[in-house]
């Protein structure tokens, strides 16, 4: 039987190699159903509620605001006016923006087209009329260009981009 067993000797030692590896692999593969959650760990939560109690109260926390340009603003203003759904959000729109501005009457220019040293304008208008233009056509508003600011801050005069 030695001798069958010798004559076999490949045979049998990659047996043997297949029983090892199979049985001594990794045992950490466990099915999700088989995990217990782990209860004495707290939530990453509670360490930060507890770390912000834990500021003395001279210190102010603050939480980071985006802050919107006024050019920004003004982008949202028009986009406003032009999607409003009735005509009192639109006038609601236009008298918030018209605070922007120092008078209703500020000159608006708007490009239509530039070819890099000479850009041509539409027909110059005020910025009162550009807003209502906006409200009754309900069409795509320009993008702001440039902005003059007066000493207050407020816009002076503008100019827009088709």
């Amino acid at each position: 039987m030695t001798k069958n067993i010798l004559n076999n000797s490949p045979f049998v030692l990659a047996i043997l190699v297949a029983l090892i590896v199979g049985t001594s692999s990794c045992k950490t593969k466990k099915n999700l159903a088989q995990v217990t959650p782990v209860e004495d760990v707290e939530p990453i939560e509670d360490e930060i509620v507890e770390e912000l109690e834990e500021i003395p109260e001279a210190v102010e926390v603050r939480v980071p605001e985006k802050i919107v340009s006024k050019e920004q603003k003004l982008n949202n203003y028009f986009k406003a006016v032009s999607g409003a759904s009735s005509t009192e959000a639109a006038n609601k729109s236009i008298n918030e923006a018209l605070t922007m501005f120092n008078n209703p009457d500020a000159p608006l220019l708007i490009v239509i087209y530039n070819d890099g040293a000479n850009p041509d304008y539409d027909e110059p208008t005020t910025i009162g009329k550009y807003l209502n233009y906006l409200k009754d056509t309900k069409s795509k508003p320009a993008a702001v260009e440039e902005v003059v600011y007066d000493s207050n801050g407020r816009i002076k005069e503008l100019v827009l981009k088709k």
